[in-house]
């Protein structure tokens, strides 16, 4: 009998590293995401949809990371929080500001993530064949 190949994508790979090294099972990060079960071990591609809910669940993930498999899995607002912290009220009208700004940038990086995610489907659809070849 022979063994069924799986071949998830690279970026279907990173999403389950990322679940093994935060120690859920993945019946909780289906559960948290609202992603359909199974989706990260089937054979099929990454909808756009699947990965913006993984961002907006844990907005922690480095986007190059998780496109790229390059530089740190995780990002902090740490810099972020410190360089406006300063100029702003105490209390929870700091925290509010500090929220509009992190989504802010997480909205800037959603659609940096989508401009990249049209180019590299326009490119699968040029050239399939050279593309799966060398990812």
């Amino acid at each position: 009998m022979q063994e069924k190949k799986q071949n998830n994508s690279p970026i279907k790979q990173r999403i389950l590293q990322f679940i093994d090294e935060l120690g859920v099972s993945k019946r909780e990060f289906y559960a948290k995401t609202s992603i359909s079960r199974g989706t990260l071990e089937s054979n099929t591609g990454i909808t756009e949809d699947i990965i913006a809910r993984f961002f907006a669940t844990y907005q922690n993930i480095s986007p190059a990371w998780l496109l790229t498999g390059e530089g740190a899995m995780l990002i902090s607002n740490e810099p972020l929080k410190e360089a406006v912290a300063s100029d702003l009220p105490s209390g929870p009208c700091q925290q509010c500001i500090l929220r509009d700004i992190i989504i802010a940038k997480q909205e800037d990086s959603i659609e940096l993530l989508k401009d990249k995610i049209s180019q590299l489907s326009r490119q699968m659809k040029e050239k399939p064949d050279d593309i799966r070849q060398t990812g």
